[in-house]
């Protein structure tokens, strides 16, 4: 049976999400993670060396956790690489650096099925609905449960960014900041005043579209802050960062105690 998404309905009841990224491939950690209780887990290929087989493995590890929504953020638009993805059994899709209407239109064309789309419909063999044991429940509850995701991550795409979250079937835009800093010419400075108006512009957007914004808590824009903003999802570290975090405090611990 297709899974509720987690993510999608405590979104639509008006709660705010909080969720963290998979870089660093293991199934183990993805598993740990998955317990943790997070809204959803972000697998990312763009980054990082996750194959179909090992975004799998993850995505299992995860589901056998807990129920954290299993979002994927792919590594371009093209519809090959999101059928794939679907079909393995993505609950959400994160499309990096969306650009215009018309790159929002392609990347739904891909993911829904004729007559509302191009995407091939031999999900009947698929993982995603149960290898073909489910098919019916996966074709009738599919795009109720899939959370569609648009990154912002250019001044072209911010610009654009209120006719790419107007097409139908875009459920969220998610500013990407680094990438956004660095096409407005302040590349990795959070408190410049460009990047301001852009969290700002982001959120206004959603807000007057009725739908969802993202954003990746970084000082000085804490989890708490961009909430109050008006951000439904927020991502609040990643399995690499809370890796090293927790290894730097131990460290400095023990550094503490033998002085």
């Amino acid at each position: 049976m297709f899974r509720t998404n987690r993510l999608k309905h405590r979104l639509r009841s008006g709660q705010a999400g909080a969720a963290a990224w998979l870089f660093a491939g293991s199934p183990a950690v993805a598993e740990i993670l998955g317990a943790s209780g997070f809204d959803a887990l972000i697998i990312d290929q763009e980054h990082s060396p996750h194959g179909v087989e090992n975004t799998i493995d993850q995505m299992r590890s995860i589901a056998s956790a807990g129920q954290s929504t299993l979002l994927v953020r792919v590594g371009n638009i093209h519809a090959h690489t999101l059928k794939v993805v679907l079909d393995s059994g993505a609950e959400g899709i994160m499309v990096p650096n969306v650009e215009s209407a018309d790159e929002a239109r392609a990347l739904l064309a891909a993911c829904r099925f004729a007559p509302r789309g191009s995407r091939g419909a031999h999900f009947t063999v698929s993982r995603a609905a149960g290898w073909g044991s489910e098919s019916m429940d996966y074709y009738s509850r599919y795009d109720q449960e899939m959370l569609v995701v648009a990154m912002i991550e250019s001044a072209r795409g911010l610009a654009n960014a209120p006719d790419i979250l107007a097409v139908d079937g875009i459920d969220m835009l998610f500013l990407g900041p680094l990438d956004l800093t660095i096409s407005l010419g302040c590349m990795g400075d959070y408190a410049d005043t460009r990047f301001d108006a852009a969290v700002a512009e982001v959120a206004a957007v959603a807000r007057k579209l009725g739908k969802w914004a993202g954003c990746t808590a970084l000082p000085p824009y804490s989890a708490q802050r961009l909430v109050a903003m008006g951000y439904s999802l927020v991502t609040v570290g990643s399995d690499v960062t809370f890796l090293q975090q927790s290894a730097a405090a131990g460290l400095r611990s023990a550094t503490a105690a033998r002085k």
